[in-house]
């Protein structure tokens, strides 16, 4: 398509169009060499129609993460509402997120590079997004105490931050190419760790899987 046809695109439309484009940018660049020029390059359109809609690079960076936690938000409020036990929503809400390693693949590159992307610009947008999704697995984790699934003795922030910390970690082992049942095994091990239903072969055995 032409730069002059997809200059008729409304500006919701153009909006869109252009942060799919920085999305996909900024997952194969990275935060600190995606710009302005190579997303207008990408997207087909000049320079200045890309700072209409980013007037910065802080807004344009800013606008990206805040659409990738918005996804995965808005995918755990959806998982955690179902009415399932508290280790089946968990599980759902890691097979879920796996799943979206493939249809989000932009996604998941820019949030893991988030996660270790220590940036004063960048690193209080990260814990909040972090908060609310561990408020998010406490309020299940809770519901399972109350409803007899989680042992008492377990800390619900403690595990729900293992769990979030633990994702991380097999969404890299899916992202290279790690056996896909060797990963869903690691995971499913991770989440009876967290809910402290692990004996210590299962320890040893995650231990060993991990490795």
């Amino acid at each position: 398509m032409s730069p002059s046809v997809r200059k008729r695109l409304p500006p919701e439309e153009r909006r869109a169009q252009l942060l799919e484009t920085a999305l996909a940018v900024v997952a194969r660049r990275g935060f600190g060499r995606a710009g302005h020029a190579e997303i207008a390059e990408a997207a087909g359109v000049a320079v200045s129609t890309v700072f209409v809609y980013f007037p910065t690079r802080e807004e344009l960076l800013k606008t990206v993460l805040e659409e990738v936690g918005r996804f995965y938000l808005e995918l755990a409020v959806d998982v955690h509402s179902q009415p399932l036990s508290c280790r089946d929503v968990l599980a759902l809400h890691r097979q879920r997120f796996h799943e979206s390693l493939e249809t989000h693949p932009h996604h998941a590159r820019i949030a893991l590079d988030w996660s270790t992307a220590m940036r004063e610009d960048l690193w209080p947008l990260y814990l909040e997004f972090i908060e609310q999704l561990v408020a998010n697995h406490i309020l299940t984790i809770e519901r399972g105490q109350r409803d007899g699934d989680v042992p008492e003795s377990v800390d619900p922030e403690t595990s729900a931050r293992m769990l979030i910390g633990s994702s991380q970690m097999t969404a890299q082992l899916k992202l290279t190419g790690t056996d896909p049942d060797r990963v869903d095994r690691i995971a499913s091990m991770l989440i009876d760790a967290a809910l402290g239903w692990l004996t210590p072969a299962d320890e040893a055995e995650l231990a060993l899987r991990s490795a």
